[in-house]
């Protein structure tokens, strides 16, 4: 099985990226805990430059300054997926449930 790469990513809002592979899952991944975390992350309490985000080459990564050796701040996309599947499917549980509690 090959990794999947990342396809997009772009601010939804705020700390929040959407993330969209290339396989098309997509789905948002929110920053706001590794942005709190430490000195490393600093720069992407700026607003302005959170929204610099970027695709790195050939989609094996994001993140920003990627182009920038010793500088570049970057994601791992397997625990971006990883994290949004995991949303995905704790949000169809709960409306599993949702429906079958109301049926009840």
């Amino acid at each position: 099985m090959r990794p999947h790469r990342i396809a997009a990513v772009e601010v939804v809002r705020y700390p929040v990226l959407r993330i969209t592979f290339d396989d098309g899952l997509s789905g948002e991944y929110d920053l706001s805990e590794a942005i709190a975390q430490g000195p490393i992350y600093a720069p992407l309490k700026n607003e302005t430059f959170f929204r610099t985000v970027s695709v790195g080459s050939h989609g094996h990564t994001f993140g920003w300054n990627l182009d920038v050796l010793g500088e570049e701040i970057d994601f791992c996309p397997d625990a971006a997926r990883i994290k949004i599947e995991t949303d995905l499917v704790e949000e169809l549980a709960a409306r599993y449930k949702a429906r079958r509690t109301a049926a009840e």
